[in-house]
C-alpha cells in the first residue's frame, strides 16, 4: 500500500507517528478500554505531535500533510484503540470545515486551536427525527439584531461533554428549500442555554463521549456564523466525504491488528498435536481475511487520493465507507471464531474489536445510506450517456 500512495513524506511521518504512539497509546490502550475514558492529557500529546493537523495547512498550525497522510494516521491509531481515533474525528473534519469555509478571522481565532489539539471539537447534525435525512433537521436559527437565536437538539453527539466547540447545524431560513436553509454555527462549551447529557453508555468504542445536547434561547453572534448562511447543507455534504474516508481508515486499522491477532493466536494455538494454523479451514480464513482488508484499505486510499487530485469523490468515499465497514465487522468476526471459546472472553481483545466494528455500519452515515449515495452516482453516470 505504502508503496503505491505514500509519499517520501508521508513515509518518514509515519515512522515517528508509530513511534509516537507506541510510547503513549500502547501501554494505556487497555486502561482506556476498561476505564471508559481518553485522557485529556493524551489528547493534548496527540496535539502537539500534529495528528490533530494533517488536513489544515501549516499557516495556521497544521501540518499540511494532506488526505494520505492522514488516512495513514488514522490507520496507525485505530490500530492500537479505535476509540481514540473516533474521539479524534470530530476535530479533523471540523478543522477541514474551518479552514475550507471560513473568514480569515475565524480561522485565526478557532483553526490554530482546533489543529494543537487545545480545543476539542463535536459535529453535531444528527437529531431525534433527522438521522440519515439531514434535510429533516428541526434546530433553528432566527436573526436577532447582531445575533442568532438557536433552539432545538441534537443527539448521537461525540465528544459531548468533552468539546470546547460545538459545530451546530441549524435552519435558519424557515422559507427556504431545507437544503438551502440549513446554516453552521460555532457554539462555544459554557454558552448560556446549552445543556449536555451522557444518558448513556456504547455497545462499543469504549472511551468515547456521546450524548444529547439541547440548545434553549442560545445566542451565538453572527460572527459565529461559519460560511455562508444557507448553504450549511452543501458545506455539509463536503465534509461527510471526508468523514468516509476518515472512517473507512478507521476500520482498516481495527480489522489490520484482528488479523494480526488472528495470525498470532493461530500459529501458537495446538489442537490435534499441531497449530491450527496448519488447518486447511483456518487458512481459508486468514487468505479471505487479508484479502478482503487489502480491498478496502485501496478503495479508501483511492478515494483519498482523488479528493488530494481535487476530484468530487462522493462515490469513492461510500464505496470506501460501506465495504470498509463490513469488512471490518467480518474480519473481526472470523477473528473470535479463530480464538474459539477464548474469543468470547474479555481475555482476548478479539471481543472488542468485533463490539468495535459494528459502530462503523451505523455511526458516519449507515452502510444502507452509502449503498443508495452509490447506486444514485453510478444511474446518474449511465443516463449521461
Amino acid at each position: 500500500m505504502e508503496n503505491i500512495f505514500f509519499t517520501d513524506k508521508v513515509q518518514a511521518t509515519k515512522k515517528i507517528v508509530k513511534s509516537f504512539l507506541q510510547k503513549e497509546l500502547e501501554p494505556i490502550k487497555n486502561e482506556i478500554n476498561q476505564a471508559n475514558k481518553i485522557p485529556i492529557a493524551l489528547i493534548k500529546k496527540m496535539g502537539k505531535q500534529g495528528l490533530y493537523g494533517p488536513l489544515i495547512p501549516q499557516k495556521y498550525g497544521g501540518t499540511g500533510l494532506g488526505y494520505i497522510g492522514h488516512c495513514m494516521i488514522t490507520e496507525e491509531i485505530s490500530k492500537i484503540n479505535v476509540a481514540v481515533s473516533v474521539s479524534r474525528t470530530p476535530c479533523i473534519l471540523m478543522g477541514y470545515l474551518l479552514n475550507k469555509f471560513s473568514n480569515e478571522l475565524q480561522k485565526e481565532k478557532y483553526l490554530k486551536q482546533v489543529a494543537s489539539g487545545d480545543k476539542i471539537c463535536s459535529i453535531c447534525v444528527t437529531e431525534e427525527l433527522a438521522g440519515s435525512n439531514v434535510a429533516d433537521i428541526k434546530t433553528t436559527a432566527k436573526k436577532n439584531g447582531n445575533s442568532y437565536i438557536l433552539n432545538g437538539s441534537k443527539r448521537f453527539i461525540t465528544n459531548a461533554g468533552l468539546s470546547d466547540y460545538y459545530f451546530i447545524w441549524a435552519i435558519s431560513d424557515q422559507n427556504a428549500n431545507p437544503r438551502g436553509g440549513l446554516s453552521v454555527f460555532l457554539v462555544e462549551k459554557d454558552t448560556p442555554g446549552l445543556s449536555i447529557e451522557n444518558p448513556y453508555n456504547l455497545m462499543g468504542i469504549n472511551g468515547i463521549y456521546n450524548g444529547n445536547l439541547e440548545l434553549k434561547n442560545i445566542e451565538v453572534p453572527k460572527e459565529n456564523l461559519i460560511g455562508v448562511e444557507g448553504n450549511g447543507f452543501n458545506d455539509l455534504m463536503e465534509v461527510f466525504n471526508i468523514e468516509r474516508f476518515t472512517l473507512s481508515s478507521e476500520c482498516n486499522g481495527l480489522a489490520l491488528t484482528a488479523l494480526e491477532e488472528s495470525k498470532i493466536y493461530a500459529k501458537n494455538r495446538v489442537q490435534f498435536n499441531k497449530p491450527i494454523a496448519s488447518f486447511q479451514l483456518i487458512k481459508l480464513k486468514i487468505a479471505e481475511m487479508a484479502t478482503k482488508l487489502q480491498a478496502a484499505r485501496l478503495l479508501t486510499y483511492s478515494a483519498a487520493k482523488l479528493s488530494e487530485m481535487g476530484l468530487n469523490v462522493t462515490k469513492e468515499a461510500s464505496m470506501a465507507k460501506a465495504y470498509s465497514s463490513k469488512t471490518a465487522l467480518k474480519i473481526t468476526s472470523e477473528a473470535v471464531q479463530i480464538h474459539g471459546g477464548n474469543g468470547y472472553t474479555d481475555n482476548y481483545p478479539v471481543e472488542r474489536y468485533m463490539r468495535d466494528a459494528k459502530f462503523f455500519m451505523i455511526g458516519g452515515g449507515t452502510t444502507e445510506i452509502q449503498n443508495l449515495i452509490i447506486a444514485r452516482e453510478e444511474l446518474k453516470h449511465s443516463l449521461k450517456k
